[in-house]
């Protein structure tokens, strides 16, 4: 019985707050005058809508024309790049140790020019820790990449890639000596 007392007497007093917070008409009377401010006030002018453009239907015309979204099939055989695949890397070559790794991995750390050499010396870090000399002529690189010439400050790299049709073209690329402020 006492247990049903306390949870009576307990409904009863949060039922008695809940209805007090209610009941204060002072702020409803405040809420009232702001809503009936709002209303009195002058109803601002709207811009109309700008007038909307006449449609007009464009005509494609490329129909006749063969779509960007398919690989070219006839290929143009008289055109330089693809004469009898002159560009075609050696596959059978023992590749170095710099053309396993991508070319994006290896930087110019310095050059030397010998006195009895015919061609400067370009010092490449292979990115672990090991520093090796190459010269032109040499392969480095993933993409069949040739040193055509080194200057005091950028080692010229010819790259043979395939294109999107399966022939084979140069590419030119270049390591350039990393400065201090561009580290």
């Amino acid at each position: 019985m006492n247990r049903y007392l306390t949870f009576s007497l307990t409904v009863v007093l949060t039922t008695s707050a809940l209805l007090t917070g209610c009941s204060d008409q002072g702020s409803h009377n405040d809420l009232m005058r702001t809503l009936v401010d709002i209303r009195n006030r002058p109803s601002g002018r709207i811009e109309p809508l700008p007038e909307r453009p006449e449609y007009q239907a464009a005509l494609y015309t490329g129909t006749d024309q063969r779509s960007p979204f398919h690989l070219y099939e006839q290929q143009n055989t008289t055109s330089e790049r693809y004469l009898s695949d002159q560009f075609r890397p050696d596959t059978q070559r023992t590749k170095g140790a710099l053309e396993q790794l991508p070319l994006e991995s290896l930087s110019l750390v310095g050059t030397l020019q010998f006195a009895d050499a015919k061609f400067p010396t370009a010092l490449i870090d292979d990115g672990q820790g090991k520093i090796h000399k190459v010269t032109k002529g040499q392969y480095l690189g993933q993409d069949f990449g040739r040193v055509a010439e080194i200057s005091e400050d950028t080692v010229f790299i010819e790259e043979t890639v395939q294109d999107e049709q399966g022939g084979w073209i140069k590419r030119p690329r270049q390591l350039k000596l990393a400065t201090h402020s561009d580290e």
